[in-house]
């Protein structure tokens, strides 16, 4: 392989001309032209984003127990260690995105993926598996999906024999003719994200495949789900290319396994809290011939786990209850954890000494609390 790089912003997303962003005319820029200020900062005001600026909500395309988990013009990564059960989770969510329903067959509670009404494309490349093991996925998904045969707006693809430096050309090629044909994408799944680049390592080449896939996401207006393996023994995922991921999606869920059941669990959500999503748990079922949902993992057996919701659930009251200018007293501070929670008074007053011990609250001169900016910003 040469040393090119592989992500060329005219080879993988078309030439110049055909990518480049509209740059709508703003009240902002007459204001400049009639009034003779420099036109030059006109030029970037459609990059402008102020109180004012009208931007749409994200429109969600994966929910767990009510909460976004993914959304449209972002990329979402599914990690975990080899054969932890990625396969089988995607599969579901895959099942569900062309199903009837938008629901998960079989018992996944509380997982449910943006109805597809307009049988959009979703689209499915795999990097890793056998041509012969990718269809018989496929035929796992069609069977919970209620589908005799493949339905047409399914795309899945095997692109495991091609050069990895035509991955990203094949990808566009595919995106560019879905999206005309079925009006749209409802969703792209890349199985083996990190396979689109020979050195995972490579920060130059890392950063333009994570910035490519957040390119279709935007352009489409859909989400990207990019699958990839941790380093052996660690929940780091691997290389520059999992770092990156880690600092640009929406959200990472990690499959893990203990023994013959999987089970997800939240690591970095953006539109989230991670306490609001349960450890749903799946397995192998014989007589379904996929795998299915078999219950909630208990925290009990895991303190490190527990007390680490524990606290993520404390950050989340403490940002309601002490958002803006809010301060508070100790006592009055324990009140407003009481309605919040609704508890009883010795309950809140321990959440209040971990939000302390914690210092998501800091203590000021006038012996009222407030909101720890500086701790709000390292979990960003």
């Amino acid at each position: 392989m040469n040393d090119k790089t592989v992500f060329d912003a005219n080879s993988a997303m078309g030439e110049a001309g055909d990518n480049s962003i509209d740059q709508p005319e703003t009240d902002l820029q007459q204001f400049y032209v009639q009034n003779g200020a420099p036109s030059k900062l006109s030029e970037y005001e459609y990059l402008r984003i102020t109180d004012l600026t009208l931007i749409p909500e994200p429109q969600p395309v994966l929910k767990i127990s009510g909460e976004i988990i993914a959304a449209a013009e972002d990329i979402f990564t599914i990690s975990g260690a080899s054969k932890s059960g990625k396969s089988a989770f995607v599969s579901m969510l895959i099942g569900a995105a062309i199903s009837e329903t938008g629901q998960i067959a079989d018992g996944l509670e509380g997982v449910e993926v943006l109805f597809n009404a307009d049988k959009k494309a979703v689209i499915h490349f795999d990097t890793e598996q056998a041509r012969h093991k990718q269809q018989r996925n496929v035929k796992t998904i069609l069977k919970r999906a209620d589908f005799t045969t493949c339905p047409n707006h399914y795309l899945s693809y095997n692109i495991r024999q091609l050069d990895i430096d035509k991955y990203a050309d094949i990808t566009t090629g595919i995106c560019e003719g879905a999206s005309d044909k079925f009006n749209g994408i409802h969703s792209i799944w890349i199985d083996g994200g990190a396979d689109y680049i020979a050195d995972v390592n490579d920060p130059e080449r890392s950063n333009a495949a994570v910035k490519y896939f957040e390119e279709l996401a935007i352009q489409y207006h859909t989400a990207v789900f990019i699958i990839v393996h941790t380093n052996p023994g660690s929940d780091k995922e691997r290389g520059h290319f999992g770092s990156q991921c880690q600092r640009k999606s929406g959200g990472i869920i990690m499959v893990k396994a203990e023994g013959d059941i999987s089970f997800i669990e939240p690591k970095i959500l953006r539109y989230a809290g991670k306490a609001d999503i349960p450890q749903l748990m799946f397995q192998y079922s014989k007589e379904h011939g996929y795998h299915v949902g078999c219950g909630v993992k208990s925290m009990e057996s895991d303190p490190d786990k527990k007390a680490e919701l524990k606290m993520a659930d404390a950050w989340k009251v403490c940002e309601k209850i002490f958002s803006g200018p809010n301060s508070y007293s100790r006592q009055k501070a324990i009140k407003q954890i009481m309605i919040k929670k609704a508890c009883q008074e010795r309950t809140a007053a321990g959440i209040f000494a971990l939000m302390n011990a914690d210092e998501m609250i800091l203590k000021g001169e006038d012996d009222n609390y407030r909101l720890n900016k500086q701790y709000s910003n390292a979990l960003q």
